[in-house]
């Protein structure tokens, strides 16, 4: 008798699974890569609507200028809505963003503040490359391409 039920436990485990459509594997994080001046940095990027939205505009080239000896920043092609992205992220260096009062986007070098800035939007993290970035002196020209899933 205990053999049955132990068979029946198993397959209501095995139809859940399929007939709710459940996944048995996870999505894989979605990455980026920089390339610039004969360099590359790497970004992990997080999992929203303004990241979706900026994927779906790559691969593409973009003019980048350094601000406040801090970060690097660009705009985008076109306008991304922002309804539903999240906000509040810290100005910490590594960090991608976007700038919500102004609708650019860019990368932090350097650690910008401690506290939770609400006008900023996390977009990724750079998993690679930071020091390219941070050693860059004024603008150049970066290709900007999805690597795609692990």
């Amino acid at each position: 008798m205990r053999t049955f039920f132990a068979g029946l436990a198993a397959a209501f485990l095995l139809w859940g699974n399929t007939a709710f459509g459940e996944e048995t594997t996870e999505a894989k994080p979605m990455k980026i890569k920089l390339s610039f001046n004969q360099k590359e940095a790497v970004v992990q990027m997080a999992d929203n609507v303004a990241v979706e939205q900026f994927l779906q505009m790559l691969p593409a080239e973009f003019e980048f200028i350094d601000f406040a000896g801090e970060e690097k920043i660009s705009e985008f092609p076109r306008p991304l809505s922002l309804a539903g992205a999240p906000r509040g992220m810290i100005a910490a260096k590594g960090k991608m963003f976007i700038y919500a009062p102004w609708g650019n986007f860019g990368f932090f070098y350097k650690d910008h503040g401690s506290t939770l800035d609400n006008s900023l939007i996390v977009l990724g993290e750079i998993e690679s490359g930071l020091e390219h970035l941070a050693e860059t002196k004024g603008g150049f020209s970066a290709r900007i391409e999805v690597l795609g899933k692990d």
